[in-house]
């Protein structure tokens, strides 16, 4: 908008005229390149909002079923937290899966955070059949599944740091 403005009051031999022509041609080009970007992007752009607003009714209508799996989850949680809890404190052998990844009890320091991780790995082993003796979470989703391929992922990251 400045360099057209230039454009229209200064004299053609001045030089804030030759530096706003070449200012102008370059932001006319980066105009049309974002112009035809956005274009491209349009089609995609609507897809994932109609994608979101399906989401968004079909968590609507399944809300009770959410909320039932919700806690289902807390309480597989809580029941594999205190029986883990009940293993280190009767100095129970734990499998060579666990002990690879997590040692053979919790730290002095961050124990909530342990059992916190150690109840995540617990949980997943569970809920995805995993019997794997040697690697705790077993083998990595073969395909991309959202939930599952996730959790995986995240309990990875978190296992690094142990």
């Amino acid at each position: 908008m400045e360099a057209a403005g230039i454009l229209a009051s200064r004299p053609r031999t001045s030089r804030e005229f030759m530096q706003a022509v070449m200012d102008f041609g370059m932001s006319r080009s980066l105009a049309e390149s974002h112009d035809q970007r956005a274009q491209r992007l349009a089609g995609p752009a609507r897809a994932a909002q109609a994608a979101l607003a399906r989401d968004d009714s079909l968590r609507q209508a399944k809300a009770s079923l959410i909320e039932q799996g919700d806690k289902a989850q807390r309480k597989l949680n809580w029941l594999l937290r205190g029986r883990l809890a009940d293993a280190v404190r009767d100095r129970a052998l734990l499998p060579m899966w666990f002990v690879t990844v997590l040692g053979p009890v919790p730290p002095a320091h961050r124990t909530q955070e342990w059992m916190d991780h150690a109840t995540q790995v617990l949980a997943y082993r569970v809920t995805y059949g995993i019997t794997d003796q040697a690697v705790a979470l077993g083998a990595a989703p073969d395909e991309y599944v959202p939930r599952r391929t996730e959790w995986h992922r995240e309990l990875i990251t978190n296992l690094r740091r142990w």
